[in-house]
């Protein structure tokens, strides 16, 4: 018998909950169901979007000139004062270009003066000295530059936007890597939770 009420009850319920809602639903004169709107008591309100300022951002430039090598950034990182953001390969000439082209201003001016004194084509030691100069131009030529490594970073807090080189790009001194646009700090509080 408890069951019997037990189920009876169920379903008295379902039904309830079933046509409830048919009946609070408004109706015009004809009997014709009105749609439901919602009022503002129901509806959850939602901050208006405010209108904030674009904020124009800082370029991020290279202070020399060179060949990138490695990124360390993406767009759309955050990152901190002083990050490592870029590293460029410059040439710098070797001890070995540096006396190449100290001879080759001493021959030029031998040869110079050669020639304004004895200016015969067929002179002997002017044909020596236009072959001084022609080899160590050639001896220049395969000389051999040194490799330095220049570290472009972030010169403030912020987020990068706009990556404007790849690995592999020429890079002229003081060109524009990035922009670097103040943000809000993010939130880096971890949430624990201990489960007992």
């Amino acid at each position: 018998m408890k069951k019997l009420l037990g189920v009876g009850l169920v379903l008295l319920v379902a039904l309830g909950s079933f046509l409830l809602p048919l009946w609070l639903t408004p109706t015009d004169e004809s009997g014709v169901t009105l749609p439901l709107v919602p009022t503002s008591h129901f509806t959850p309100t939602l901050p208006r979007p405010t209108a904030t300022p674009a904020s124009k951002g800082q370029p991020v430039r290279t202070e020399y000139a060179g060949r990138v090598w490695e990124v360390y950034f993406h767009d759309g990182q955050r990152v901190s004062k002083g990050q490592l953001l870029l590293k460029l390969v410059e040439k710098l000439p070797s001890v070995t270009q540096q006396q190449l082209k100290a001879r080759l201003q001493q021959q030029q001016l031998a040869y110079d003066a050669l020639l304004a004194t004895h200016p015969t084509p067929d002179n002997p030691a002017l044909a020596a000295a236009r072959q001084q100069l022609q080899d160590t131009r050639q001896l220049l030529a395969r000389a051999v530059p040194m490799l330095s490594f220049v570290f472009v970073t972030a010169p403030a807090d912020g987020i990068i936007s706009g990556g404007l080189v790849q690995v592999g790009d020429y890079l002229a001194a003081q060109a524009t890597v990035a922009q670097l646009f103040a943000g809000p700090l993010a939130d880096t509080t971890l949430l624990l939770s201990s489960v007992e």
